[in-house]
């Protein structure tokens, strides 16, 4: 099949893979809520239980400790009741493997299928990760519309660097053969660091990460340095707008994909701010817990239709606000092609 669109570094965008992004974002806003993260929704349910218990709920409908099955049952309500707002939702295996979930989020979102486990093996040292897959692209590829990885890394271990890269370019490969997009995300986790160690290499450590590994997936999803860091019940300041901006500006010069900006467990003021100071830099959002984390912890949210009545009044206004910038002053999807055809620009609203 000849190809539709063309990258600068010269890989080819095949017509499936364009024909789904131009299906679900054809004016080129591409916002994506993130939904994946296992460990972190079972934190975020076992405080919500809590209240629950707390109002009178059944201690066997809201258990101290969540199960897999309350993850899916979760998902099913971010998908119901957040799902419609984006071009595209992240789901990972649990909820997009069972039945009847494409439908839950509608025909308008596109379902990204989160490819890799929750946790990741560690290496012999102990200091470094590496990803492994919890389902195999082509068993996945038929329930989703496009793929999503994610490598934990640290450019002063080598051992786990490479090893990631070797799981990332074979996933990739097979992406591109099941005519599949593949979102590329990166994370910068030193061990034995805290927060403010962390945040302070930050923007060394991105751009390293970004030229290496950025041209692996149709998207180059990364964060950003850290405005401020919460430690020891103070918040530490960390770096200024400008250095945002600048780290922003070199991985954007070095990374022939389009960047999504993802939230890094940071809240929502923060992630506001940071997506306001690099949103002309980036193609959009790809954010989740900053969305709505907060109702989980909230006494109002009482049982499971409390919750989602919740979910609903928080995080819609913050993924409309976000949505609305990423509309007007954002990159469109297609900013990192170098060369359309003729039939890829019949599909798309320049």
């Amino acid at each position: 099949m000849p190809a539709f669109a063309r990258f600068a570094d010269g890989v080819e965008v095949s017509g499936e893979v364009f024909g789904v992004l131009a299906k679900f974002a054809p004016d080129g806003v591409i916002d994506v809520l993130a939904c994946d993260q296992h460990n972190s929704v079972l934190r975020l349910l076992t405080q919500f239980f809590k209240n629950a218990r707390a109002a009178g709920g059944d201690a066997k409908q809201y258990p101290e400790k969540p199960t897999d099955d309350h993850v899916v049952e979760v998902s099913r309500i971010f998908a119901r009741a957040l799902g419609k707002v984006p071009a595209a939702a992240l789901f990972n295996n649990l909820a997009y493997m069972t039945e009847g979930f494409r439908e839950l989020l509608g025909a308008t979102t596109m379902l990204i299928g989160r490819l890799e486990q929750t946790n990741f093996v560690n290496t012999a040292d102990r200091l470094g990760q590496v990803p492994q897959l919890a389902v195999q692209p082509e068993e996945a590829a038929d329930r989703v519309d496009a793929f999503k990885t994610l490598v934990k890394v640290d450019p002063a271990h080598r051992e786990s660097w490479e090893k990631s890269l070797e799981w990332l370019r074979d996933v990739w490969q097979r992406a591109r053969k099941l005519g599949k997009p593949l979102f590329n995300e990166t994370l910068y986790t030193p061990a034995k660091l805290s927060k403010v160690e962390t945040g302070e290499r930050l923007p060394e450590a991105l751009v390293k990460i970004a030229r290496d590994f950025g041209p692996y997936g149709d998207f180059y999803k990364t964060q950003v340095p850290m405005l401020w860091a919460e430690e020891d019940g103070r918040a530490a300041r960390i770096s200024s707008p400008e250095v945002i901006r600048r780290t922003t500006e070199a991985m954007a010069a070095v990374v022939d994909r389009p960047m999504l900006l993802l939230s890094a467990a940071v809240d929502f003021p923060q992630y506001a701010a940071q997506y306001g100071i690099a949103c002309d830099l980036v193609a959009g959002p790809m954010c989740g817990r900053a969305y709505f984390k907060d109702p989980f912890a909230d006494a109002a949210a009482k049982d499971w239709r409390t919750l989602e009545r919740e979910l609903e009044r928080v995080a819609i206004p913050r993924m409309k606000m976000i949505k609305e910038l990423t509309a007007a002053m954002s990159q469109r999807w297609w900013h990192k092609y170098a060369w359309l055809s003729e039939e890829a620009k019949g599909l798309i609203k320049q």
